[in-house]
């Protein structure tokens, strides 16, 4: 999502960056830019998503694609110490 849709999505549930930073007790410049950027910390996107209603890997696809990109290197390693005789 964009951020003027996650934006949208908390004022629709009468949230904002500084609500959900005081809930988590954090700065809202840290909301802010984790709500910009789609990156940053994981907690507080996980936060954002969920007081914005909306499901994270949806809002803040970053996550997903590194947790694939995590998954598949790991997968690519198991084979290499097949290939080598490596347990």
């Amino acid at each position: 999502m964009q951020a003027n849709e996650i934006y949208q999505a908390l004022k629709s549930r009468g949230h904002n960056a500084s609500t959900v930073a005081e809930a988590l007790g954090v700065r809202p410049q840290s909301v802010a830019g984790v709500i910009r950027s789609g990156r940053g910390s994981e907690r507080i996107a996980k936060a954002v998503a969920v007081a914005g209603g909306c499901c994270f890997e949806r809002m803040f696809p970053f996550y997903q694609e590194q947790n694939n990109k995590k998954v598949q290197r790991t997968k690519n390693i198991d084979e290499l110490k097949a290939e080598l005789g490596v347990i």
